[in-house]
């Protein structure tokens, strides 16, 4: 029987993960979204269970960016409150060894980032601007993470989890995001 779960639960992660990220997310139209020119900062509210969670911020192509990040809740992924390392869950989420398969591992919308990290991404550009946390550099001096724009769109936020699998996330922060240059 336990195998055949396992066979069933790898069957169902090779055909979810076929149709998994990023290259299901509409493209991101610029008309309707807010240009930083250098040296402007928005602030973006910022929920986990949301899938897509479009910032109404438009980056443009070579333009450097800085990302400040202040979680004003504690960030849960279903009934994971705690990392491998016994932290609350942050914008860096937690690695495979926390989920009851390790199968599961296929769902994730990035299979090389881990469950619940803070993933960025340009809608006109998918593949080449799909970018977590981790990816970013980042600067103790400021307490910002720095990158530069793949390509002009739209920045849409989410953390990496399991599509159709967000309305049990729970977690707030607000973002602030600048333009360097």
């Amino acid at each position: 029987m336990r195998h055949l779960y396992r066979t069933a639960t790898t069957l169902i992660a090779l055909i979810l993960g076929a149709c998994s990220m990023p290259g299901w997310i509409s493209q991101g139209d610029l008309k309707s979204a807010e240009i930083l020119l250098p040296g402007e900062t928005a602030t973006i509210n910022f929920f986990t269970n949301i899938s897509n969670f479009d910032s109404g911020i438009g980056l443009q192509a070579n333009a450097q960016y800085r990302l400040k990040i202040n979680q004003l809740s504690n960030w849960v992924d279903s009934r994971i409150e705690r990392n491998e390392n016994n932290q609350e869950l942050d914008q860096y989420g937690f690695g495979n060894s926390l989920m009851p398969l390790s199968s599961l591992a296929l769902l994730k919308r990035s299979r090389t980032h881990k469950w619940f990290e803070l993933m960025l991404l340009q809608a006109n550009c998918k593949r080449s601007s799909l970018k977590g946390i981790s990816d970013l550099n980042f600067d103790e001096a400021s307490g910002s993470y720095n990158f530069v724009a793949t390509c002009d769109g739209k920045l849409t936020l989410f953390v990496n989890d399991s599509p159709g699998f967000y309305s049990n996330n729970s977690g707030f922060a607000s973002i602030f995001l600048s333009r360097a240059n």
